[in-house]
């Protein structure tokens, strides 16, 4: 069994913490609410308590691609009962009707902050709010203090066989001398994920080539065929959705490294709107977001133009590139 010590380095010496136990459910929710980075940078929270068919799912959230993504949390470790209910909370979400769905997540987007609503939070990024036409995609977060054995090889199966993206989260409390709290986040992932995981079936995704043609259309093509010649030439993997390319590592092909959106920016012609997941790099790779940021310029939602395209392109050509390729 796994266990983090955590130590607080106070005058050149270690100050081991002590684990001290979480908060309620509740609490662990507003954390998560409150900074969804604790989970993945870049979410935006569009549903608390969320009621479903199968019941009240605790949190409900977009990803910077449009992909909804479902939080499921305990207090405690991790059981294998978990499974179930987010799969069942996964199908009645996947059938929610759309307009049910929207008066669910403006409320809550309304007594957030009075601005943000459901559709414009999927337009940035790139989707319909009506047709949803690549799919409804469901990501699914279980956040714990642990998991029973045998879950994570539970987790893995789901992805292989029935195309389902499945994340765990574990968290662990120390206090420290002054009795301050601190978080440790740890985060369990199958790799080899299917390409289609979390896509409906009978949803076709549309060619790269379509895509790239669509960019060429909106006067952005340069821009997207620069980043996605280097992505080809570095052995990522491209996923084409209907207005967007994503680009993720070979280990796990759900996970974005990065995202570049086709859409015509009229006050903007030729720049085109990427997505830069410092955190993914980190995880996949072991670069530093500073590294990162070194090499390719700002990260998360940035604006690239053709000079910008090929300075991300060398970036990572430099940070991604076999070493005896050098």
């Amino acid at each position: 069994m796994d266990t983090i010590g955590l130590w607080q380095v106070v005058e050149n010496r270690p100050a081991r913490l002590h684990l001290a136990g979480l908060a309620a459910e509740r609490d662990l929710e507003g954390w998560i609410e409150s900074d969804p980075a604790l989970l993945e940078r870049g979410l935006v929270i569009v549903g608390r308590q969320v009621r479903l068919e199968g019941g009240p799912l605790n949190l409900l959230a977009l990803d910077p691609q449009g992909r909804w993504v479902l939080i499921e949390i305990k207090r405690e470790r991790l059981r294998r009962e978990v499974i179930a209910q987010a799969i069942d909370y996964a199908s009645c979400l996947h059938r929610l009707e759309p307009a049910r769905l929207r008066e669910q997540c403006d409320a809550y987007l309304r007594s957030r902050s009075g601005e943000a609503t459901l559709d414009a939070l999927l337009e940035q990024r790139g989707r319909s709010p009506e047709a949803e036409a690549d799919g409804r995609e469901i990501i699914i977060y279980l956040v714990g203090t642990g998991y029973d054995q045998g879950l994570e090889r539970m987790v893995g199966y789901l992805a292989e066989r029935a195309e389902l993206a499945v994340r765990m989260v574990t968290l662990s409390a120390f206090r420290d001398e002054q009795g301050g709290l601190l978080l440790a986040r740890e985060i369990h992932e199958s790799v080899d994920a299917p390409a289609t995981a979390g896509r409906r079936p009978s949803t076709p995704a549309p060619s790269a080539e379509a895509v790239l043609a669509l960019a060429d259309q909106n006067g952005v093509g340069e821009v997207v065929r620069t980043l996605y010649g280097a992505a080809m030439e570095l052995g990522l993997h491209a996923r084409p959705w209907a207005k967007s390319i994503m680009f993720a590592p070979p280990a796990n092909r759900t996970r974005c490294l990065f995202v570049v959106w086709v859409e015509r920016r009229p006050k903007e012609p030729g720049v085109a709107k990427a997505y830069i997941a410092a955190e993914a790099f980190e995880q996949f790779y072991r670069i530093a977001e500073a590294d990162l940021v070194a090499a390719v310029g700002p990260v998360t939602y940035v604006m690239l133009d053709q000079a910008g395209a090929e300075r991300v392109s060398a970036g990572l050509r430099r940070l991604l590139a076999p070493k005896d390729s050098e």
